[in-house]
This record gives structure tokens, C-alpha cells and sequence, in this order.
């Protein structure tokens, strides 16, 4: 099989490489260059500019504008423009690349509550971006919704985002049922679940969370 991995270099892009690239043909989306593993292709994009996608059976979107932890809940007018110029106009030009280039089975990154009608501008930005790519019509679009993600990030986490982390690992053990989606999750099990879903049978729109894994 061959993939696209577009944000290569981030938390679950990362670890869909090294999940990916030992049986299959991988190439690596990145917007500058990174020390993957000798058998992954590197495709250096400038996604302010105009591009082409080699054809592939898959394409992955894990891209994200690295927000504080505050913006998630009210978010800064400076960094509005550009959580929404990656958040929404690089995916969603993505997965509009990807159809042009005969790509039709594609897996995103979104975020769990995310709704085109929200009154959060971190949730609602995650729907319309849903929203853009289930109209594109895709054979298969996989739309993974993570809580908040663990892992090891290149770069180093404020003492405020260890805390918040501290908090919801404990009060993640007192959800329930479908609450259960809201707990943190590790980046590695999202990236696994990715990699599976992208070779199954199940055409059309597909929604997973937490609670798939």
C-alpha cells in the first residue's frame, strides 16, 4: 500500500510513520526536512503555495496549529487567523489536492465536541473543516475525534499544560459510558486506530473516537 502522511513531523503524524512505513510504501508530507526512517519518502510542501499530491491509496491529515491551553477555551484574536489558516484552509485544500490526484480514501484529524455550530471558535473551526470534507465526496473519510492527546512533543510543555494533564488523568478514571470519549488518550493509539481503520472495509463517512480503540 501506499500512503501520504501530511503533518509527518507532529505527535500522531510521527508515530503513523514509524506504525506505517515498514510494510508499506510511505511518503511524508513536512514543511521542512526531518530525520525519518531510510525507507520514507520526504515530499517538501510550502501549503501557502500551490502543489500536486502523487497519487496514493491513502491519504493521512494530522495537521494542527499548536494552541495554549487557554485558547481551546477562549481563543486569542491573534491566533484565530491562524489556527483557522491551518486548521481549516491547509486540510481542507489537502483533501481537495487528494481528490484532483485520484486520491479517494482519506483519514483526519478533528477533535472530539467538534460541531460547525459551536460557540467554542476551537470546536466549531473542526466542524466546518468536517463539514468541507464529507461534501468532497470521498470513497472513504475517516474523521478521528481525540480528546486531549498524550505524548512526547518536540517541543517542551508549559507547567500549566502538566497540570492540566495531572487533573484529567485522575478525573478521566471517573467517566463512564459515552463519557468515556472525553478521557485523554495517547497519541500512539490514535495513530494505530488510523492505521487499521485506512484498511478496512468500511467505505463512506466514518466516525471514531476514543471509544473505537
Amino acid at each position: 500500500m501506499k500512503y501520504l502522511i501530511a503533518g509527518s513531523t507532529g505527535l500522531i503524524g510521527k508515530n503513523l510513520v514509524n506504525i506505517l512505513s515498514p510494510n508499506n510504501d510511505v511518503i511524508a508530507l513536512a514543511r521542512r526536512n526531518y530525520q525519518f526512517p531510510k525507507n520514507v519518502e520526504q515530499l517538501i510542501l510550502d501549503y501557502d503555495k500551490n502543489y500536486e499530491l502523487p497519487k496514493a491509496d491513502h491519504l493521512f491529515i494530522c495537521l494542527g496549529f499548536p494552541v495554549e491551553l487557554l485558547d481551546l477555551v477562549i481563543m486569542r484574536r491573534s491566533v484565530k487567523k491562524l489556527f483557522y489558516k491551518v486548521d481549516y484552509d491547509y486540510v481542507c485544500n489537502l483533501a481537495k489536492q487528494a481528490k484532483l490526484s485520484g486520491i479517494e480514501n482519506i483519514s483526519v484529524i478533528s477533535s472530539v465536541g467538534a460541531h460547525a455550530k459551536s460557540f467554542n471558535f476551537y470546536l466549531k473551526t473542526k466542524g466546518l473543516m468536517e463539514q468541507k470534507l464529507k461534501n468532497l465526496n470521498f470513497k472513504k473519510l475517516n474523521i478521528f475525534q481525540p480528546s486531549h492527546l498524550l505524548g512526547e512533543r518536540d517541543k517542551p510543555q508549559g507547567h500549566d499544560v502538566k497540570l492540566f494533564e495531572d487533573i484529567t488523568n485522575f478525573s478521566g478514571q471517573f467517566l463512564f459510558g459515552p463519557l468515556k470519549k472525553f478521557k485523554n488518550v495517547k497519541a500512539e493509539e490514535i495513530a494505530q486506530l488510523m492505521a487499521k481503520k485506512s484498511s478496512d472495509s468500511s467505505n463512506g463517512i466514518n466516525i471514531y473516537t476514543r471509544l473505537d480503540i
